[in-house]
C-alpha cells in the first residue's frame, strides 16, 4: 500500500515538474535566438500560441508535438517556438516592441491553441484555405493531420496551392 502511494506522489511530482517546465514563458531572447536561427540555418519558424489554461493546447503538446514523426519533421526543417498569448513578457519583432500578448494579436491569434508559420527572414507566410486568405491554422491536430500541415509549409506549397486541398 505505501508503494503504490510513494508511486503516485513521484508521478505527481515528475509531472509537476514537466508541466512547469513546459510551461516557462517565452522571454525575448528564446523568440529573438529563434529568428536569428532560423534566418542562419534557412529554416521556416513555427510558433505555436497556446494560453496557459488551454486543455487543446496541452493535449496538442501531448498528442502532437511529442510524436517521433512530428518531432522529426520539426528538427529537420523548422525552428520551434512557443508563444503565450497572455504572457507579458517584452519580444522585439520587425524592429517593434510587443509583448507576448501584443504580438498574438499582432498575428491575429484569437484561439487556442494556433499555430504561425514564418519564413526564415521572420516575415510571416500568408495561405489560402478554401480560398480564403490566412496567416496562422487555429485549432487542434492530431498528429496525421498535423504531419500534413507541416509537409505543406515545408514544401512550401503555400505558394501556389490551397492548403485545405492538401489536410
Amino acid at each position: 500500500m505505501r508503494l503504490k502511494r510513494k508511486e503516485k506522489l513521484f508521478k505527481l511530482r515528475y509531472f509537476a515538474l514537466f508541466f512547469l517546465l513546459g510551461a516557462v514563458t517565452l522571454s525575448q531572447s528564446n523568440f529573438d535566438d529563434a529568428l536569428k536561427k532560423a534566418k542562419t540555418e534557412n529554416k521556416r519558424v513555427i510558433v505555436d500560441v497556446y494560453t496557459d489554461w488551454c486543455g487543446w493546447c496541452k493535449k496538442m503538446d501531448e498528442d502532437v508535438y511529442s510524436n517521433n514523426d512530428i518531432k522529426k519533421i520539426i528538427d529537420d526543417n523548422f525552428i520551434f517556438v512557443k508563444l503565450n498569448a497572455e504572457g507579458d513578457g517584452k519580444l522585439t519583432y520587425n524592429g517593434k516592441q510587443y509583448t507576448e500578448e501584443e504580438l498574438s494579436y499582432f498575428f491575429e491569434v484569437f484561439s487556442f491553441p494556433t499555430t504561425v508559420f514564418l519564413e526564415p527572414d521572420g516575415k510571416i507566410i500568408t495561405f489560402s484555405y478554401d480560398k480564403y486568405p490566412m496567416k496562422s491554422v487555429p485549432g487542434y491536430f492530431k498528429a496525421k493531420e498535423f504531419k500534413k500541415i507541416l509537409e505543406y509549409f515545408k514544401d512550401g506549397k503555400y505558394k501556389d496551392t490551397d492548403l485545405s486541398t492538401t489536410v
